[in-house]
C-alpha cells in the first residue's frame, strides 16, 4: 500500500497544481475557438495556410492590451482571417510595423469595435498603406498586432487569427 500511496501521490499533486493554474475546464472556450479558427480558415481559401494564433485573455475590471507578432516571410500576397465573435466587450485592433518597445513605430491599420465580427484582410493592403506612410521602405517581413480590450463583466475569452499566403 505504501508503494501505491507513494507512486500516485505525486501524481495526483501535479494533477492537481495543472488544474489550478491552466484556471479549471476551459473545453468549452477551446472548442469554441476552433471553431472559429474554422470559420476564419473558410476566410481565406485560396491561400496555403500558414497558422494561427489564439490570444486568450481575462476580462474584468480593468483594460488591457495584448501583442502578437505575425512573420511573412514570403514576398507572396498574404491573407489574415480574424475573429472577435465571442468577444463581449469592445476590442480594437492595431497593426502596426514594429514592436511596443520601438518608438516612432508607424500604425498602418486600426479596426475598431471589432466585437461580434468575423473579418480579413491582406498584406498587400497594408504594405501600400505602409508605404504611402514611409515612402521608400521595403515591404513589411512581419506585422504586430495589438488587441486593446476593454473592461467588462469577468470571462475568460479569446480571439483568433488565421493566416496563408496565396502561391
Amino acid at each position: 500500500m505504501k508503494k501505491l500511496t507513494a507512486f500516485y501521490l505525486p501524481l495526483i499533486v501535479c494533477f492537481f497544481w495543472i488544474s489550478l493554474v491552466s484556471g479549471g475546464n476551459d473545453s468549452a472556450l477551446e472548442a469554441q475557438m476552433n471553431t472559429l479558427k474554422q470559420e476564419c480558415k473558410e476566410l481565406i481559401t485560396g491561400t496555403r495556410y500558414e497558422g494561427s494564433k489564439i490570444t486568450y485573455y481575462h476580462v474584468g475590471a480593468s483594460k488591457q492590451t495584448k501583442n502578437i507578432e505575425v512573420f511573412m516571410f514570403l514576398s507572396n500576397e498574404y491573407q489574415f482571417a480574424v475573429s472577435a465573435k465571442k468577444c463581449s466587450v469592445p476590442v480594437s485592433i492595431k497593426i502596426y510595423d514594429a514592436p511596443t518597445e520601438v518608438k516612432g513605430r508607424t500604425l498602418i491599420e486600426e479596426f475598431k469595435k471589432v466585437q461580434g465580427k468575423n473579418w480579413k484582410f491582406s498584406s498587400n493592403d497594408l504594405n501600400e498603406k505602409y508605404l504611402k506612410k514611409k515612402p521608400g521602405s521595403d515591404r513589411l517581413k512581419n506585422i504586430h498586432i495589438e488587441y486593446s480590450i476593454a473592461s467588462g463583466k469577468e470571462s475568460k475569452e479569446g480571439i483568433v487569427l488565421v493566416y496563408g499566403n496565396k502561391s
